[in-house]
């Protein structure tokens, strides 16, 4: 079902509007799927560029296969990542509603340039990795892209579990 949320009738939204945008990695070639998005390094360089241009914080969540390849790519909009209930929600139902999701990856980026996280990233970062362990479903990371190939990652950081040499999370 689509709602116009103004008199332009071009202008439509799915019934959640949290989404702003959404593709598979076949909309996107295969120079972003061709690689494994186990390092963080990585997974900075090849997703930064999909949240470049936007003009406010934008919180995307990376469906990952069992390979950790990118299966689907969804960009939520920032009133979508204000409330970390509002996030949960968000995150897990994209993730299951993805056909072949077995791992998520969530990159945000702050258009100040510095990637320090806030307070409240950390908390929501903290809330995601609980809610990812009771649905069973491996949070990888959480990147927040900065400027001049800038990144910070809670799981080098330490806040989220380590991952063995094939990737998967302890």
């Amino acid at each position: 079902m689509l709602l116009s949320t103004d008199d332009d009738p071009r202008r439509r939204y799915a019934v959640r509007d949290f989404v702003r945008w959404y593709h598979t990695c076949e909309d996107e070639g295969q120079a972003v799927d061709a690689m494994p998005l186990r390092d963080p390094k990585i997974a900075a360089r090849i997703l930064a560029p999909l949240l470049a241009g936007e003009p406010v914080e934008a919180f995307a969540v990376a469906c990952l296969s069992p390979t950790h390849r990118l299966i689907a790519w969804h960009l939520l909009s920032c009133d979508a990542c204000q409330t970390s209930s509002t996030a949960l929600l968000d995150v897990f139902v994209l993730a299951r509603l993805t056909s072949g999701t077995a791992a998520l990856l969530l990159v945000h980026h702050h258009t100040s340039g510095d990637p320090t996280p806030s307070d409240d990233d950390a908390r929501l970062t903290l809330r995601l990795a609980q809610a990812a362990d009771v649905l069973d479903m491996p949070l990888l990371d959480h990147l927040i892209i900065g400027d001049a190939g800038r990144y910070y990652s809670f799981r080098e950081a330490g806040v989220l579990g380590r991952q063995n040499q094939d990737g998967d999370h302890t």
